[in-house]
Order: structure tokens, then sequence, then C-alpha cells
């Protein structure tokens, strides 16, 4: 891996960019900071695809609940729809609380969850959030819907 300056990746950001594209990802260092790594939302989107959710529905006489044992938080509703509704929203509670909160996100039991947040929060719309949480498994064939969703 490249690894450059922080200066220098300021004077040479349009070919670290196209080296990105290019599947090089590039090192970059700043006096008194943590490194960071440049790459190509692509290469992300593969390295953090491993990380699948396995939503658990629960049905109960009265209510749903949707758990999302990946980050440790439920939905809730009288259905399946109302339950799925709350849990993406809850979702989206916690990326904005990490996203606007440094020591969430290096809490132990947040650490242990980044790679699914980071995830969630490449996606470009509510649809594409939805469509990760609860995507059939890699390999496995989509599930037939819920009646009442």
């Amino acid at each position: 891996m490249q690894q450059i300056t922080y200066s220098r990746a300021r004077a040479d950001l349009a070919d670290l960019y196209d080296n990105a594209l290019e599947h090089l990802p590039t090192r970059i260092d700043r006096r008194r900071a943590y490194p960071a790594v440049l790459l190509s939302l692509e290469d992300f989107k593969a390295l953090l695809s491993q990380f699948e959710f396995a939503p658990e529905v629960l049905f109960e006489a009265s209510s749903v609940a949707v758990w999302l044992p990946e980050l440790a938080i439920w939905g809730r509703g009288t259905t399946f729809a109302e339950a799925k509704e709350d849990l993406l929203g809850e979702v989206d509670q916690l990326l904005a609380l990490v996203a606007e909160d440094a020591r969430v996100r290096s809490a132990p039991n947040m650490v242990e969850r980044l790679p699914w947040i980071f995830r969630l929060m490449y996606a470009e719309s509510d649809a594409e959030r939805e469509e990760m949480v609860f995507a059939a498994p890699a390999g496995e064939p989509r599930p037939l819907a819920v009646a009442g969703t």
C-alpha cells in the first residue's frame, strides 16, 4: 500500500483519487494524528459485504418484534410492517448518534458493531438501507414476503 504524508496527499489528491478508483488504496499519515486510508467506495462496499444482517422476527399474540442482533436493537409494532418500520427508525437514530458523537463511536460495545454501522452509512437511501437489513443471506433464495408487510 502506498503511504504518503497528509501534506503530500493534499497536493496529489486527484492522483490519489484515481488510484483509489483503480483499487490502489493509500495510507495517509498526519503528524500527531492517526493514519487514514483512502480507498474507493466500491472497495469499501466489498470489504463490508461480508457483514450481513440476520433480523429475527418474533410473533406474539398481539404484537410483533424484530430483533437485529448485529446492532442490538429492537423494532416493535402490532404488525410486521409496523415492527419493521420501528426497527428502521431505531437504525436511523443509531446512525445519527454515531455520526454526531465520537464517544459513541469509540465505546467498546459500539466498536464491535462498526462494520455493520459503516455498511448502513454508505446506503444512499432508506430503501437501500432496508434492503441491507432485510436481505436474504448471500447464496440463499429470497424469502417470501410476510403477510401484512
